[in-house]
């Protein structure tokens, strides 16, 4: 996402830029976020949170979140989750 049509630089998310602040203090995995720390952020359940990462091919429904498969446990990327979770949360307040 760039800054703003004047400049090439990226606009960077880092976690204190959300309000109100996210609830994850410690990340579990540095650098990633599991499925149910995102469901924890956003209020839902992390099967919802699992549809956007693998998508559902019975109903057709595509990923939306790109997301790595670590032995059993589904891990996003730091900048991913939080452009996730801001999504959201804009998504809900709408």
């Amino acid at each position: 996402m760039f800054n703003s049509l004047a400049t090439s630089e990226y606009n960077v998310l880092r976690p204190e830029d959300f309000e109100p602040p996210l609830k994850r203090k410690e990340p579990t995995i540095p650098g990633y976020w599991t499925l149910e720390e995102i469901a924890a952020e956003i209020g839902m359940t992390s099967r919802k949170v699992q549809y956007d990462v693998l998508g559902r091919p019975k109903s057709g429904m595509k990923p939306s979140l790109k997301g790595y498969k670590v032995a059993k446990v589904l891990l996003v990327p730091d900048p991913d989750a939080l452009e996730y979770i801001k999504k959201y949360r804009n998504r809900k307040k709408s």
